[in-house]
């Protein structure tokens, strides 16, 4: 019989919060069982069948997992709009997929790093980001219980002093020295990474891109520092001299050579910084990187290049650029020549200006100049030696345009 007053039953729909519970056992088995970052990454992206990124303060990779066929960046550090600390979920920028999200590993208040999750063409729901949620939380005690060992005691310096965390050189010697380091002078620092390498075969090709650099690198003035970040490495060269500095740089091009010489294929891409004092290598670091960037957006990679070799690319590059910094740009460009003019009661600059003026016609540069045209001819080349410059390169008469403007308008 049928009884109005009985209410249906209503079937039984698991709590989301039980998903969540199993969720965070089998991460504990996981963390129990010594697997590290690694692990925990693999098991969420075989959970939500994402590829995974895993990366310290520092963008060294911690893990990578689940890619497949997915494209992951080396690094999200240039995919996170600068306000990102805060938050709690990050959207990615382009390149990234639209879907592609960063989660902020942290102990406190302190972030420890960034988990980023590349999903398959899909968002991300609720559920998924409070398993990815989880994952980070583990993950941040992992590196927090590392942190706390005697394990990293050495990286531990270098990770403060490219963090700029001394203000006293003789309080980061002091420190140096109760960690075994011994510190130069002065550092170079290059940026190096292999582009599109696949996640199966990445930590062997890295392995012997970081060999070949060290070989090439290696230099009589001290042992050099590797500093693992993102997809790439970090060489910090001793360079207590210019000279050590000019060697330095002179090597670091001689890189991707070095990686075809050794059979690898792998097309490199990499950045070489300014020679900076011990206390101030974090600036020769931003400068590699920033370097290494432009190598690859403007010159399609293949090759390492040194900051001063790349004109007027940084300023346009950087955000937030000053007329000061414009100032110092032309000057930098510009003073070798008028240094020569004035030693040699030359004309390099004139001649630079009208050539420019006249369109490139050596003609008409040389009637204004009341001068042969070979005459113009030669002191073309004496400024593409004295300024080290190709007056035939696009990239080099931008270069030598904007110092020029840059000149007559301060004027």
């Amino acid at each position: 019989m049928h009884d109005e007053n009985v209410v249906p039953a209503r079937p039984i729909r698991r709590d989301r919060s039980e998903t969540l519970l199993a969720y965070a056992e089998a991460l504990a088995r996981v963390a129990a069982s010594g697997g590290g970052a690694q692990a925990l990454a693999a098991h969420l992206a075989a959970t939500i069948d994402a590829a995974v990124l895993v990366e310290d303060a520092q963008w060294r990779h911690l893990a990578v997992a689940g890619t497949g066929e997915r494209a992951v960046p080396p690094s999200v550090r240039d995919l996170l709009p600068k306000d990102a600390d805060g938050e709690e979920v990050v959207h990615l920028a382009p390149p990234a997929d639209t879907h592609a999200r960063a989660f902020p590993v942290r102990a406190g208040e302190a972030r420890l790093g960034w988990l980023s999750v590349f999903p398959t063409g899909t968002r991300i729901l609720e559920e998924r980001a409070g398993l990815i949620r989880l994952t980070a939380s583990q993950i941040a005690v992992e590196l927090s219980r590392d942190a706390g060992g005697g394990r990293g005691r050495r990286r531990g310096f270098w990770d403060r002093l490219l963090a700029r965390a001394y203000e006293d050189p003789l309080e980061a010697k002091e420190d140096a020295q109760a960690r075994g380091i011994a510190l130069a002078p002065g550092y170079v620092a290059v940026s190096v990474e292999g582009d599109g390498l696949d996640e199966t075969v990445a930590a062997t090709k890295n392995a012997e891109i970081r060999r070949v650099c060290l070989d090439t690198l290696g230099t009589r003035t001290g042992d050099v520092v590797v500093v693992e970040r993102g997809g790439g490495f970090f060489f910090l060269v001793p360079a207590p001299l210019e000279v050590d500095a000019a060697n330095a740089r002179t090597a670091a091009t001689l890189i991707p050579r070095g990686v075809q010489r050794a059979g690898l294929d792998v097309k490199i891409v990499g950045g070489v910084g300014r020679h900076a004092e011990m206390l101030h290598v974090a600036q020769s670091v931003d400068e590699a990187r920033e370097a290494m960037i432009i190598a690859r957006r403007m010159f399609g990679g293949g090759r390492v290049m040194p900051y001063d070799d790349l004109g007027v690319y940084p300023l346009l590059h950087r955000t937030g650029a000053t007329r000061e910094d414009w100032r110092i740009f032309a000057t930098r460009v510009l003073d070798p020549l008028r240094a020569y003019d004035e030693k040699h009661q030359t004309e390099l600059v004139r001649t630079l200006k009208l050539f420019f003026d006249v369109g490139q016609n050596i003609k008409e540069a040389a009637a204004l100049l009341n001068v042969h045209r070979h005459t113009v001819f030669y002191r073309l080349r004496q400024i593409g030696e004295i300024g080290r410059l190709d007056l035939d390169s696009p990239h080099d008469q931008l270069t030598v345009r904007a110092a020029l403007a840059v000149d007559a308008l301060d004027s």
